[in-house]
């Protein structure tokens, strides 16, 4: 009797299992396709994912872990209402993937037990229907129910695994899998000395060398007529002007370029800080270096501006008072190398938890988690984030509240948590906590070789992939003056363009779901689901690509490449003008999103807003147009955009993006050249396979670039491009060595989120969803 009890009971389980995800990243865009329509899960019960920790009884950790919010994922599982189980999804939530850095934890299994493991990196759609049939079996074959039903005694119910403890259930040994007590292969032997690179005895020619433009110039001789030896323009640049400045003058040159200046330098392109204290030559360098780049919109043109520091822990101006933006950066200097802003309004940490100990992109920071102590359940207990009482002065009478959201809620669009003070149902300020999805890629970019470095950018944004090599390679290729052949050119703009729309078909699928919309979003990522097929065609990745490389493509294109993207450009114009019949003429959409969330065009340029929310405002800014690069020059689209900034608009102005990229896919695929995918100059890049198997020199070549990298000479470069949520900028710094000497990514949803606490004040609850939907971030690009 009781047997057969437990046997309804766990059948009534397993068919009705009620997931929460975690994690909002690579993994759960997987996720998120295996609930759409392509694949039946809705005997899972997952038709509607549940919210709340109350109300589920699968948690599925779908992405890494990071110490800033495995307390987080912690108080989650204990909340939970029993029985209840969890799945590890993906190499990150497992084991801590690829990503061996300061801010990661090593695997959701150290705090938390596990049931099931989903491997993959992300791993694709089936492997998640895959995971659930796997729980469903086996709570219906080792799982009893352990309450008294019918008051009979229970057994065993929700997940009894153990806890994997670091050196004894789990190692970190990178010998071997070491997991759940299998022996680790081999003998510890540890090399007594890292030699290091041979890099440096190699011969390579200087870095590229630019002409300054006649503005670049002009620009140059005024800095010279008002600042005399204050300012010291560099000889030689890669990719712009380059001005050394005394650091007592360098917010008095700031305000010069901005106000003074022909052009004016409206916009604080990025703003970052290099230690230099790991140079080759360390003698030529200070102990820092503040770096800001400025950009002129008409005419079109960057400069850069570099102000030594000396000291341990140097102090100097802040500028937030020329940038509204600088603030922000400031803050994450400050968190990142321990050099304080005199003047600043709110110097705490940004991206690390407080009580971190340490600045992790000082080169004397651990850089490996491997290198520090294991992460615990005990310290995700004891490292419970601030409470949201604490970032703001409740009034006495107690007629405001405050009211946080996030970090884990579906509105947030991933790991993020705002912290709203409220009258009522209205925002009256809006503070932001980031940084629970910090994967320190800037600091893994100083170890692993140029081309190893690849891969991680495609995850700093994974909704985009491809599109995040793209300025990557760019900088690299800038620094080392490498020509790229034309169809390596036109294919990396088709993939730039696939990505826009693929993420775009997410954004407006995503954000119509944040008002109410369901359907859209089903809908949108069957669209999506084509693109990716593409993607996986050409490249074998779907979200993370890895394809560009410096001095072309990985690979030339396959044949039979052109009809998936000419079935997919014959169906889409179509299927894109539903999604605004179903959304922008939908009377409810309007009623949430018509001028809502709107933003003035100065707080947009003077935050530094970029992509479809600055053209919202009415800036014809696209660098696709304005400043352009690969092959944009020789396409014919245009720039959409508009005036009224509020949340319809932007959404309007994605759907049209759309149009614009099937318009350039379309000339790409006509205009298609013939020739080589990557370039011929080997020192720099990997050779063509059929190269390799010819001649002794290009076999050396590969050898030599992918297994230590290629050596770039010492330099520096920033390079910028249009993706779809705006400008994603890299500046690499390279000390002549087979991998960056600083890698700094200026991402654009790092940039846009700042505007939040002004277009939010005065909004309601309900409108702050649609605000934050409808500004699209992705919380891997913020937090990078």
């Amino acid at each position: 009797m009781s047997r057969a009890v437990d046997s309804v009971i766990n059948w009534a389980r397993a068919t009705s299992l009620w997931p929460m995800y975690f994690g909002l990243s690579c993994c759960f865009v997987e996720e998120i396709t295996a609930w759409t329509p392509r694949y039946d899960i809705a005997r899972f019960g997952a038709e509607v994912l549940r919210l709340s920790p109350r109300q589920a009884d699968l948690l599925i950790v779908s992405g890494t872990v990071f110490k800033k919010v495995a307390p987080v994922v912690l108080r989650l599982y204990e909340q939970m209402a029993e029985p209840k189980w969890v799945i590890s999804m993906g190499s990150c939530a497992n084991t801590g993937g690829m990503y061996d850095v300061y801010s990661v934890v090593q695997g959701v299994n150290q705090i938390l037990p596990v049931d099931v493991y989903i491997p993959g990196c992300p791993p694709r759609p089936e492997a998640v229907l895959h995971g659930l049939t796997r729980l469903q079996e086996k709570i219906q074959s080792g799982e009893r129910p352990s309450g008294k039903v019918f008051h009979m005694s229970g057994g065993s119910h929700g997940t009894v695994a153990p806890v994997l403890v670091d050196g004894e259930t789990k190692t970190r040994d990178t010998r071997g899998p070491g997991m759940n007590g299998i022996s680790v292969r081999g003998s510890s032997v540890t090399p007594p000395d890292f030699h290091g690179t041979r890099a440096q005895f190699m011969w390579t020619p200087p870095a590229a060398q630019i002409t300054l433009s006649p503005v670049e110039n002009e620009v140059k001789s005024q800095l010279v007529r008002r600042f005399g030896d204050a300012v010291a323009p560099a000889e030689k640049s890669a990719d712009m002007l380059t001005v050394d400045v005394d650091q007592s003058r360098a917010a008095e040159v700031l305000q010069f370029l901005k106000f003074g200046s022909s052009p004016r330098f409206l916009r604080l392109e990025d703003y970052t800080a290099v230690d230099q204290s790991a140079r080759q030559n360390p003698e030529h360098y200070p102990d820092f270096t503040l770096v800001y780049h400025l950009l002129a919109f008409d005419p079109a043109v960057r400069v850069r501006i570099r102000a030594p520091l000396y000291g341990r822990y140097p102090e100097t101006q802040s500028i937030h008072d020329l940038w509204q933006n600088a603030a922000w950066y400031e803050r994450e200097i400050y968190d990142m190398f321990g050099i304080r802003f005199s003047g600043h309004p709110d110097l705490r940490r940004l991206l690390m938890p407080e009580g971190w100990q340490g600045h992790p992109l000082r080169k004397s920071y651990n850089g490996r988690a491997t290198d520090m102590p294991a992460y615990t359940a005990e310290d995700a207990r004891n490292l419970q984030p601030r409470a949201g009482e604490q970032f703001y002065r409740v009034d006495e009478h107690g007629e405001s509240y405050v009211l946080n959201i996030g970090p884990h809620h579906t509105g947030t669009h991933g790991i993020i948590r705002y912290i709203a003070k409220m009258d009522g149902e209205t925002i009256t300020g809006l503070d932001m906590d980031i940084g629970y999805h910090h994967r320190g890629a800037e600091k893994i970019g100083e170890r692993q070789h140029w081309i190893q470095y690849i891969p991680y950018t495609d995850r700093v944004d994974y909704l985009v992939g491809a599109a995040n090599e793209f300025p990557y390679v760019l900088a690299v290729e800038k620094i080392a003056g490498i020509r790229v052949p034309e169809r390596a050119e036109y294919i990396r703009v088709l993939f730039a363009e696939l990505s826009r729309i693929a993420n775009h078909m997410a954004y407006m699928g995503i954000t119509a779901n944040d008002v109410g919309a369901l359907t859209p979003n089903f809908y949108a990522f069957r669209d999506r689901e084509m693109i990716m097929d593409i993607v996986e065609m050409i490249s074998g990745g779907r979200l993370h690509p890895a394809f560009f490389r410096p001095g072309g493509v990985a690979a030339d294109l396959p044949e039979g490449w052109k009809e998936p993207v000419e079935a997919f450009l014959r169906v889409f114009p179509k299927r894109l003008g539903e999604y605004e019949k179903i959304t922008l003429k939908n009377p409810i959409f309007r009623a949430r999103t018509v001028d809502v969330g709107l933003m003035e065009k100065h707080d947009a340029v003077d935050l530094g807003v970029t992509g479809p929310n600055l053209r919202s405002t009415g800036v014809n800014w696209d660098l696709r147009k304005n400043m352009p690069y690969s092959v944009y020059d020789s396409l014919d689209f245009d720039v959409p955009t508009d005036t009224i900034s509020d949340c319809w608009t932007r959404f309007r102005l994605r759907a049209e993006e759309c149009r614009q990229s099937v318009r350039i896919i379309r000339q790409v695929i006509d205009q298609m050249p013939g020739g080589r995918y990557i370039s011929e100059d080997y020192r720099y890049v990997v050779p063509q396979r059929q190269d390799m198997l010819k001649d002794i020199e290009s076999l050396i070549h590969h050898f030599v670039n992918v297994t230590r990298g290629p050596k770039i000479p010492s330099g520096e470069a920033y390079a910028a491009t249009e993706n779809p949520r705006g400008e994603q900028g890299y500046y690499i710094v390279s000390d002549g060595l087979g991998f960056a000497y600083r890698v700094r990514i200026r991402g654009s949803s790092f940039t846009n989120v700042q505007a939040f606490p002004k277009i939010c004040k005065g909004a309601t609850i309900a409108d702050f969803i649609a605000i934050i939907g409808a500004h699209d971030y992705t919380p891997a690009d913020i937090d990078r």
